[in-house]
């Protein structure tokens, strides 16, 4: 099993806050089980610091950045072929509050085969893949 991780399953797991925490924990215990290779990219990370930093406050975002550096998460880096793949979907898509980076997001789950997705937004699961994708969590 090859997982991508999106911000809002990061930021589910990070504060205990959020609506999504308790489903996150569930997942990531698939996960682990599974004992699955964990996938992100620079651009979802970046995001993720952002949020974690509005919603819970930059102690919670710093200790986020300190655990993410130890973890072994695989980070994909999003390239310019990346960004004008993830520019042609944008433009495909018709999306109420559909993000770049969720784009960049599915232009990397499609080029690297990965065949399961943690995420909690919807778009994930709208989106049309090139191959069979599983998402967990819930939207």
């Amino acid at each position: 099993m090859n997982v991508f991780v999106d911000t809002g399953a990061f930021c589910a797991l990070t504060v205990p806050s959020d609506t999504w925490h308790a489903s996150a924990l569930s997942a990531l215990k698939v996960i682990r089980e599974a004992n699955a290779l964990i996938f992100t990219s620079n651009f979802v990370l970046a995001e993720t610091y952002t949020l974690i930093n509005v919603r819970a406050g930059r102690h919670a975002a710093l200790s986020f950045m300190s655990r993410n550096e130890q973890s072994g998460i695989n980070v994909l880096r999003v390239t310019e072929d990346t960004e004008a793949t993830a520019a042609a979907i944008f433009r495909k898509y018709d999306l109420p509050r559909l993000s770049f980076t969720d784009c960049t997001s599915f232009a990397l789950v499609n080029a690297h085969r990965i065949d399961h997705v943690f995420s909690f937004d919807e778009h994930f699961r709208i989106f049309r893949y090139k191959h069979p994708v599983t998402l967990l969590g819930a939207v």
